[in-house]
């Protein structure tokens, strides 16, 4: 194991060993001087001009993305195994707008705060967004977050009509729970 590792390099390098030195290229072990390269494109040895030594990639050089990750696709064998990706069975799917409204009345809240986070500015979101007005959840625009009034609670309106404070339950989409909190609510901020 010791002919394999940094022990077994370091007579190479230092040409300590003839035997081995004979027996292994040399300039495999210490690697390519690329000066000695410019011959080869043209330029002389004597020549002072390295400037094309500059020119050589590195390979930490920073490259775009598109140049970096390769086009995948999928094999057409994978595709066509029969009996395995070909059945009947088909995903559920939002198609009718009056079966997906029956079938949006029937999930939980928090299911209904799920979907309308995950599809954003689909028909999905504006489904579940008219379901949780009518169990009187609005949506805050400004702290993007949905709240309703506490049943245990009658909120005060204030004096101008634009506000009210009370007793308020916030679905908190960050930590997946409703909360209870005091707050004063104005009009023009709720959906």
């Amino acid at each position: 194991m010791e002919n394999f590792g940094l022990k077994a390099l370091v007579p190479l390098l230092k040409l300590e060993d003839k035997e081995l030195s004979s027996t292994y290229d040399h300039s495999m072990t210490l690697g390519a001087d690329l000066s000695s390269m410019l011959y080869s494109l043209g330029i002389p040895r004597d020549s002072q001009d390295h400037r094309v030594l500059d020119t050589f990639q590195s390979p930490w050089a920073e490259t775009s993305r598109s140049e970096v990750e390769p086009r995948f696709f999928t094999p057409e064998s994978f595709t066509n195994i029969p009996g395995v990706l070909q059945s009947n069975v088909t995903p559920p799917c939002f198609n009718s707008i009056q079966n997906d409204q029956q079938r949006v009345a029937l999930f939980q809240d928090e299911t209904l705060f799920f979907l309308f986070y995950k599809h954003p500015g689909t028909v999905i979101q504006e489904l579940t967004y008219l379901e949780l007005r009518k169990r009187n959840w609005r949506y805050h625009k400004t702290l993007k977050a949905w709240l309703t009034k506490d049943p245990m609670m009658e909120p005060i309106v204030s004096a101008d009509g634009l506000s009210e404070r009370g007793s308020y339950v916030f679905f908190d989409p960050q930590r997946w729970e409703k909360c209870q909190r005091d707050f004063l609510l104005f009009y023009n901020a709720i959906m």
